[in-house]
Parts: structure tokens; C-alpha cells; sequence
């Protein structure tokens, strides 16, 4: 197969200039994908809006370069594709003498190009400084005209033997002497040597309006914020400088590698079909696979991936970025380290969870949020000693019940957890004070607070303040610590609980041996109870789920917290419960999550209040 020759670019981005990109092809063998392995960029390539032109012009160049062509045909191709370079490209022979010299260079030179470096009026800094391949810097001195400073890029035109060599000639008067090598040019990531946001938005605008299209690949780091917590700072950017330097390993050099923000990436994959997708994405995950070895530490660099295409997921570069984030979210959402291809059905989530969020926003206002009680047993005494407090929304809206899988994710993304968990602390409140000492009501009602709301220091005081202008004693609220408060985020909640306790509010760990909750989370934090989670419980009387439950319930008990069974459905699943220690349940079997008034009836007097207010 034939090789062809080598070409050497400055390339300008906004006002700065950035190091000659080398493009250097080989041989063709290989198969259409691969065929850029050969072109390595030998410097960073910086990219803006304004300059976008140029990098389509490399494109150009590059799909020439791939192009079979003969000796004999190899040379007017490239000069018709470099003609409106907007760099002076200036071809002589082994003596010097012009053979191309495109427009830009004729400008560069008063409007005519020379007809030899020697007659070009261009002084090197020293002889025969662009004998052999290089960049340099010259001067250009033309009469009754100011010098200006050049800089000069020199590679070999052909490999016929014959001496030919290709000059690449900037201007870079504009420019102070030595700000290139210290500046971070504007479109490109300081830390990774990537392009940036602003890069990649070019590359949307150019994929937008290309007729071959592309793809577009959002990466995104799984363990990056582990790392950086554990390893610190310094170790969390040498990670994402290995990572980058793999991504651009991983595609071809024609393609546009950049970096979002913190530990996310962006590929662009030019003309690529919906059908590479796997394999491209295949290709990216290899090259990230290996751990990598971070100041003494082997760090993962597993990823999860979210690719869309244009023009089928986004006519414009905006809606093709929105439909590869949904894409990402589902590939985290899946178990991370998965790649993920963008369907219509995720923007049809992504836009019923929108419709969800503005409504549950309209429906803390209207009041459409209730309160509903689940009652506990004490299945010694055979009475209700305490419920759970659990929020219902009817949505006139939406027209339906919403589930509490849809409403909480949906008020954690609106940001709307606060709020919710203040509405659910005053109704509860309300409640007891409501009910006074009355025999036949939960003589303690517990609540769910989210670990957003337990991370505010002013909640205990709102706690505190809620309980003394209803007149309510602390010990009747019970709040409990939602299953999914990790571990990191302990100490950010602790002086919440601290002042809960200290107020005489008790605590219960809600889910415990679910999800995150586990033995750390009762060492380390200030509960009376420990609410089981549902998959013990489901398990039983299966005598590996009573082993658990049994170790449970004893090391519980040795630390002086009680234990609730929740979710219990049957008979023997009751039974499994009492006989390993566990006397206060939950769930179906003693009663469904009901209306205040269902589970504690107004007295006569107060219906009669009531029929008459509403009267």
C-alpha cells in the first residue's frame, strides 16, 4: 500500500498560539477504524469557536492522508486541500526553491509568495536551522515594512528522495515573546491538556451540521470521589491525567477528546455509526481497565458511559449532550462500569420525572401532602405501642397516587427533601399533640428524616422549637436515620443527633442490614432502636435468615436497643420474630398504612367540632 508524506500544522486557537500538531500516516492496511493509529498529535491541540474552521481543515488533511493515492497524483490534492489553510504552507526543494505556496503565505509575504527561502527575506538564527525537521523562530524583514516575528515549522514533503519539505509559517508578531509555553490557551482543560467545555461545544456545532454525523460518548469516572477523599488532591489529579491520556490513546486523532468538569469526559466521534457504538465504547473501557498505579496506590479508573448519536438523538449540539447524559445517568444507575446507548423511552422518563417534580413543588403549596400511620404491635402484650409516620400525595395534577419510589427520588433531584421533611415534622407534631393521652393512640410516632435535612444544624432547634409551642413531649417523637446515610457522612450528622438526644427525642436506624446501614452505623450512632429491613424479615423462617436475625437481635440486646420487625406479611414470620427476641413488628399482617382517623378515631365530642367547622 502506499505511505504518504508527513504534514506538519501550527494550530491557532482565539488569540493564542498553540505547539505544531505533527500528522504522520503509515501505511493503509488496516482496517477503516484503525486507520489513524499511525497519526500520533505530537502537541495538544487547543480548540474554540472562532477557530473552528481550522480543525475542519485538519479533517480535510486527514481524510486525504487516508485516501489511496499514487506516487504520481500524491502532491495536488493535498496543495487544492491547503490552499485556504489559515496558515502560510510553503513547499520548496532540496535547494530552496518554492514548488506551493498557498494564499495565506503570499499575504504573509506582501501579496506575492517568494520564489526561494534565500530571495524570501526571512532571517534564521543561525545557518541551516531548517535543514533537518524542526520549529523554529525567524524574522521576516521586508523594505519599508516592520519585522515580524515567525515561527516556522519544517517536516518532509515526500519520500521520494528528492529533499522536498513543507513549511508551516506563523505570524506571531501579536504575541509576547514566550507566552505560548506559559499560557493555558483558552480551549483547552489545565489539568489534562484535553479541550474543554467550550471546545466541545464546537464540536457539537461542527457534528451538528456534519452530514456523516457522529457519536458522542460521556464518560464518567465511578471511583474518582472515593479516591480523591482517601488518596487527596494531588493523587486525584494525577488519576484524571492518566485517565485522559488512555481516552486519547483510545480513539483516533481525528476525533475530539475533552474534559467536562471534575471527572467527567467527552469523546466525539466523527461519522461513526450507531453500530461502532459498542465497539468504540469497548475500546474506551479496555483502555481504562487496568488499574492505575498512583503514588504507591493502585487506583480503579472504571467507568460508566452514555453515548448518543447525531443526528437521530439531537439535531443540535445542546439536545445531543442532553440525550448522552441521560444515557449516563441510566449507565449509574444500572450498577456503573455499564455502557448504555440513549433511547427515546429514557427522554420520556426524564421528561415525566420533570412533570413529577414541578407538580410535587405546586403540591406542597396546595397542600395535597397527607400523613399516613402504620401501627407497631408489641406482640407480648398484644397492643399497639407506637406507628410510623409515612407520607401519601394524591396529585390532582397528575391525576393518580404517587408512590413514595416516585415522590422521594423526585423531591431529592427538585431539591425539595427539606421541605418535605419539615411538613412530615409539623404534621406529625400536630398529631400527638392532637391525640394528648389518650389511651388508644401510638404512645410514640416516628418519622423519616432525610440525611440532607440531618446534615442542618439548625434542625434539632427546630425539632426542639415544633415540640414546645405544640406542647408535645420529646420522647413521643421518634425520628429515625434512613438506611442509605453512609458511612462518610456520619460526622456531618452527628451533632444533629447529638442535640436530638440531648433533647430527649430517641433515634431509630431504619432498614438495618439493608443497603448501607450495618454494625458501623450502631457503634457510632446514638439509637435506641434498630428498625430490621424487610429482606430479613421476608426470609424468614428460613433458618439462615433466623441466624441473622438471632445475631442481630442478641448483639442488640447486649447493647441495650430494641428491635422492630418490619414488613412482616405472615403468621410464621411473626412467630420466627418473638421467638428470637423480636417482640415490637411491623407491616401488612397487623395493618396497612391508614388516615390518622382510621387508625386513631375522633372522639364524639371532636366530630361533632369538626362536622360543625365544616359545616
Amino acid at each position: 500500500m502506499p505511505s504518504h508524506p508527513r504534514l506538519s500544522l501550527p494550530i491557532v486557537a482565539g488569540a493564542v498560539l498553540v505547539a505544531p500538531t505533527m500528522l504522520l500516516a503509515g501505511s493503509l492496511g488496516a482496517p477503516a477504524w484503525h486507520g489513524l493509529a499511525t497519526l500520533p498529535l505530537m502537541a495538544t491541540a487547543c480548540w474554540s469557536l472562532d477557530r473552528w474552521r481550522e480543525w475542519r481543515m485538519r479533517r480535510a488533511v486527514v481524510a486525504f492522508l487516508m485516501a489511496p493515492a499514487s506516487p504520481a497524483s500524491a502532491f495536488a490534492p493535498a496543495h487544492g486541500l491547503l490552499e485556504d489553510a489559515p496558515v502560510g504552507l510553503w513547499e520548496v526543494d532540496a535547494e530552496g526553491r518554492t514548488l506551493f505556496a498557498n494564499r495565506q503565505l503570499a499575504r504573509l509575504f506582501g501579496g506575492e509568495a517568494p520564489v526561494s527561502l534565500a530571495a524570501s527575506g526571512v532571517a534564521w538564527p543561525e545557518e541551516g536551522a531548517l535543514a533537518a525537521v524542526g520549529e523554529g523562530g525567524a524574522v521576516l524583514s521586508l523594505p519599508g515594512k516592520p519585522d515580524r516575528r515567525l515561527l516556522v515549522t519544517a517536516s518532509p514533503w515526500s519520500g521520494d528522495g528528492l529533499g522536498r519539505r513543507m513549511l508551516s509559517v506563523l505570524d506571531v508578531t501579536r504575541f509576547p515573546a514566550g507566552r505560548p509555553s506559559r499560557e493555558v490557551p483558552p480551549g483547552q482543560d489545565p489539568l489534562t491538556g484535553l479541550a474543554n467545555r467550550a471546545a466541545l461545544q464546537a464540536g457539537l456545532a461542527e457534528m451538528a451540521i456534519d452530514p456523516g454525523g457522529g457519536l458522542l460518548l460521556l464518560i464518567d469516572l465511578d471511583h474518582f470521589k472515593s479516591a480523591n477523599e482517601r488518596h487527596g488532591h494531588d493523587a486525584g489529579d494525577a488519576l484524571l491525567r492518566e485517565a485522559a491520556r488512555r481516552l486519547r490513546e483510545a480513539v483516533r486523532p481525528s476525533d475530539l477528546v475533552s474534559r467536562l468538569s471534575g471527572d467527567k469526559f467527552a469523546i466525539l466521534v466523527f461519522g461513526a455509526q450507531a453500530e461502532a457504538a459498542e465497539e468504540i465504547a469497548g475500546r474506551v473501557r479496555e483502555a481504562l481497565a487496568p488499574r492505575a498505579a498512583i503514588e504507591g496506590a493502585e487506583l480503579s479508573l472504571a467507568a460508566s458511559i452514555g453515548i448518543a448519536r447525531a443526528p437521530e438523538h439531537g439535531l443540535d449540539g445542546e439536545a445531543l449532550l442532553r440525550a448522552a447524559l441521560l444515557a449516563l445517568r441510566e449507565a449509574k444507575a444500572q450498577g456503573r462500569n455499564t455502557v448504555v446507548l440513549f433511547e427515546a423511552r429514557l427522554r420520556d422518563r426524564s421528561e415525566r420525572r420533570a412533570a413529577l417534580r414541578e407538580a410535587l413543588a405546586e403540591a406542597l403549596e396546595a397542600g395535597e401532602l397527607v400523613l399516613h400511620l402504620q401501627p407497631q404491635q408489641d406482640l407480648q402484650a398484644q397492643r399497639m405501642v407506637g406507628a410510623e409516620a409515612l407520607i401519601r400525595w394524591n396529585s390532582r395534577r397528575l391525576g393518580r397516587w404517587i408512590p413514595p419510589g416516585e415522590m422521594l427520588p423526585a423531591a431529592s433531584e427538585a431539591g425539595l427533601m427539606p421541605a418535605l421533611d419539615r411538613f412530615v415534622l409539623r404534621e406529625a407534631v400536630r398529631m400527638i399533640a392532637g391525640w394528648g393521652d389518650r389511651p388508644d393512640a401510638p404512645r410514640v410516632l416516628g418519622i423519616n428524616i432525610s440525611v440532607t435535612t440531618l446534615r442542618d444544624p439548625a434542625f434539632a432547634e427546630e425539632v426542639a422549637a415544633a415540640l414546645i409551642l405544640a406542647g408535645v413531649v420529646p420522647s413521643r417523637l421518634e425520628i429515625e436515620i434512613p438506611e442509605n446515610l453512609a458511612i462518610r457522612d456520619l460526622p456531618g450528622v452527628a451533632r444533629t443527633l447529638a442535640a436530638l438526644r440531648e433533647l430527649g427525642v430517641p433515634l431509630a436506624l431504619d432498614d438495618f442490614g439493608g443497603g448501607h446501614s450495618g454494625l458501623p452505623h450502631v457503634v457510632r450512632l446514638p439509637v435506641q432502636r434498630l428498625k430490621l429491613d424487610r429482606s430479613i424479615v421476608a426470609g424468614l423462617p428460613d433458618p439462615k435468615s433466623y441466624a441473622v436475625l438471632r445475631a442481630t437481635v442478641t448483639l442488640a440486646r447486649a447493647m441495650g436497643i430494641e428491635v422492630v420487625g418490619e414488613g412482616v406479611e405472615t403468621q410464621s414470620q411473626a412467630f420466627a420474630l418473638r421467638r428470637a427476641g423480636c417482640n415490637i413488628i411491623q407491616g401488612y399482617l397487623i395493618a396497612r398504612p391508614m388516615p390518622m382517623v382510621e387508625l386513631v378515631p375522633p372522639l364524639p365530642e371532636q366530630g361533632a367540632v369538626s362536622r360543625q367547622a365544616r359545616a
